[in-house]
């Protein structure tokens, strides 16, 4: 296995289905959803991820490159309330003209689709759904 250097990454908020830490100039949002997980502990986090994310990665004035949100280790398909707080952070992206890629595992098309529709809608120009991790870093420096 080779060794793959990386950006020196800083935790920022942790809560107890994320971690979103900084990779130099750009944010990621590391979600991790054990398999029993209640879907209102999810719904919670989202909000938790969510708030924050807009609040402090998203803002106009704010110094971050852009945001990946990595939910390879998520959960396999998402409520209501967590496709509305999404939406939102895209919305807010797009208004900030910050990039924002969403990171999905290749093992979930549904899932994939789904957010890739909601990125149409709501960042056509400024947000990114993809299964590649290599895409996830490059989408956030594209020209637009």
């Amino acid at each position: 296995m080779a060794y793959v250097a990386r950006p020196a990454s800083n935790v920022l908020i942790r809560g107890e289905l994320f971690e979103i830490s900084s990779e130099g100039r750009a944010v990621r949002c590391r979600v991790r959803v054990p398999t029993r997980t209640a879907p209102a502990a999810g719904a919670d986090a989202a909000k938790q991820m969510g708030e924050w994310m807009i609040n402090n990665v998203l803002r106009p004035s704010s110094s971050w490159l852009g945001l990946i949100l990595d939910t390879r280790e998520g959960p396999s398909a998402v409520g209501p309330i967590t496709l509305s707080i999404i939406q939102r952070v895209l919305e807010t992206a797009e208004h900030s003209r910050r990039p924002m890629t969403v990171l999905v595992a290749a093992s979930s098309p549904a899932l994939f689709d789904q957010f890739a529709e909601l990125a149409r809608r709501a960042a056509p120009t400024y947000g990114c759904v993809t299964d590649d991790p290599d895409e996830a870093i490059v989408s956030l420096t594209r020209v637009r």
